[in-house]
């Protein structure tokens, strides 16, 4: 298992994704980051901050769009209490940690993208 803090910054980096999918699900618009642009000078716990306070919103809209988004929000708002740190770290990243956010993020990306496909296209 990685550092503690690794391994805390891969579940918040996962949960920024997880957060975007809600997002997306629930046509909150825009575009998600690419892994990439995390690899900078970040601080995790701004990084969700917006996503988390927007979170019911999201679902709400997701639930409006149709059963098939509603239940894949449903699927991944399911998942967001596993991917809850035990610490949102309020640092900004050092190389190693940006590393493994972004790895986090980007694999949990991927993952959603291969199960939710076409429903995360507006």
């Amino acid at each position: 298992m990685p550092e503690p803090a690794f391994h805390d910054h891969v579940l918040t980096g996962r949960l920024l994704a997880a957060l975007w999918t809600v997002r997306l699900l629930g046509n909150g618009g825009g575009t998600p980051p690419d892994g990439e642009e995390f690899l900078a000078k970040k601080v995790p716990a701004h990084l969700v901050s917006g996503g988390l306070r927007s979170l019911t919103d999201h679902l709400m809209a997701a639930r409006g769009r149709g059963d098939d988004r509603w239940e894949a929000a449903v699927e991944v708002y399911r998942e967001i209490a596993d991917l809850l740190p035990k610490k949102l770290w309020n640092d900004t990243m050092s190389p190693g940690e940006q590393k493994a956010f972004a790895g986090g993020y980007t694999e949990q990306r991927a993952a959603h993208a291969e199960k939710y496909g076409k429903l995360l296209e507006r």
